[in-house]
């Protein structure tokens, strides 16, 4: 996949001579397979005859767009777009990160509050796919952007989103409160959509709901400290890489229900989940577990300046510096995104904007942490990364008519976020984590 968009594909047959168009394997997100079968039903030829009897080669091709409808000049592309060097993210190039961002996400609330799940800009068509998990993250980004820029409207906004969410997804049973889709109840789905509601300042209109969705974590608690991650269901086998997630994500939950009130009960509990998940991450490990356990540590830390807390975020975000690609991949538009390529680690997972995005919402906690605790030589470590990560996002964004020739209805999809560098398709956890992060990102953070 890595070289979709770059190189082009020629099948040769006979006499017959078909090619593929790097930019336009990538603006189709085209995989070689999927050439390859379009190739034989050109030919009319069956897949075995195809891959027998062709010849095949890739080929590197200049790319150049040439705008017909406007005196802009000419320009060369890569891979379909224009390549974003480290050295143009500075504080006002993230600061239109950013804003581009809050406009997609804006475009993408639908009247009755609904929000776009994922859009494909080729065609201009949504999936009719969906997921609680992202759908309520967007729900608290949607919050969390009100409240950032004191914006009244905005939040009427984010609540016709959380009650079209409730309207659809909640159901309670008994004095528990469930997130369902497709007959599924997911810990994950059910504590980010507690924790929206406990961060929207007039929160207190969704007290039944929210209270019930807590009531289901709780009852989800395991006396090891460990979680069932569905209800009703049964334990998840023990290496369920849903342990990456969910739990992170009830965490964070919890300890920003110990910011607002003591707790003691609840403390206990969640500490006996941080030695539960320490041990399971140390022999389970995984890169997605790091940004949700960081982020829910680092706001107890805030509370209790734990030297264990601390520690224990220090020791994950540098072990997750070591995924962020910024020198072994063959292309200069991958550099920030976080994805490790050396044989073995193939089950870290494959290359994702919205990876990218939660990853650097724990960093941001953990550089805030360096900071605080006047470890300079980690933070600048942490800075370095959050600054690359930055790079990678800004080179997947659309934002004008240099990476959007090729898109149906730019007005969706301005702002937004592909997927990967060859995966123009937008997923709204792919705006909605990065924009997350951004949003807790003083510049003073990162510019000397």
């Amino acid at each position: 996949s890595t070289h979709r968009g770059v190189r082009g594909l020629q099948l040769r047959l006979g006499d017959r001579v078909i090619r593929f168009a790097p930019s336009d394997m990538v603006t189709r997100n085209q995989s070689f397979e999927r050439a390859l079968s379009e190739a034989a039903k050109q030919l009319g030829v069956d897949g075995t005859t195809l891959v027998e009897g062709a010849e095949l080669a890739t080929f590197e091709a200049y790319q150049v767009l040439v705008p017909l409808d406007t005196e802009q000049p000419a320009v060369q592309l890569f891979r379909g777009n224009r390549l974003v060097a480290q050295e143009e993210i500075d504080a006002e190039m993230v600061e239109e990160i950013g804003q581009g961002m809050q406009r997609w996400m804006r475009a993408n609330l639908h009247a009755d509050g609904r929000m776009t799940y994922l859009y494909y800009p080729a065609s201009g068509r949504e999936s009719d796919n969906n997921n609680m998990i992202r759908q309520w993250m967007a729900s608290l980004c949607l919050v969390r952007m009100a409240v950032a820029a004191d914006n009244r409207q905005l939040l009427a906004q984010a609540t016709r989103n959380i009650r079209y969410n409730l309207r659809h997804f909640y159901r309670q049973e008994g004095d528990l409160g469930l997130i369902e889709y497709k007959g599924r109840v997911k810990l994950g789905a059910v504590a980010l959509a507690a924790l929206t509601m406990l961060e929207h300042p007039d929160g207190e209109q969704f007290a039944q709901e929210r209270d019930a969705l807590v009531a289901t974590t709780d009852h989800l608690w395991q006396e090891d400290g460990s979680f069932r991650l569905f209800y009703p269901g049964g334990r998840e086998p023990i290496d369920s890489n849903l342990h990456n997630f969910y739990p992170g994500e009830t965490l964070l939950l919890w300890a920003s229900l110990l910011a607002g009130a003591s707790d003691p009960e609840r403390l206990e509990r969640f500490e006996g989940s941080v030695d539960y998940y320490r041990s399971w991450h140390l022999v389970h490990r995984k890169p997605s577990f790091v940004p949700w356990h960081t982020q829910a540590y680092y706001l107890l830390w805030r509370q209790n300046r734990s030297d264990a807390l601390r520690d224990w975020i220090f020791a994950m975000n540098d072990w997750l510096l070591q995924m962020q690609d910024h020198s072994r991949m063959a292309y200069d538009d991958t550099v920030g995104r976080f994805y490790d390529p050396r044989p073995g680690r193939e089950h870290f997972g494959p290359p994702h904007a919205s990876s990218t995005g939660v990853f650097l919402e724990g960093l941001v906690d953990a550089h805030r942490l360096a900071i605080a605790e006047g470890d300079a030589v980690r933070a600048e470590r942490y800075r370095t990364a959050i600054l690359r990560g930055l790079r990678s996002v800004r080179q997947l964004q659309f934002r004008g008519w240099q990476d959007s020739w090729f898109v149906r209805d730019p007005e969706r999809v301005t702002g937004g976020i592909r997927t990967t560098v060859y995966n123009n398709v937008i997923r709204v956890d792919n705006v909605q984590h990065n924009l997350m992060a951004l949003l807790k990102l003083a510049p003073t953070d990162i510019w000397p």
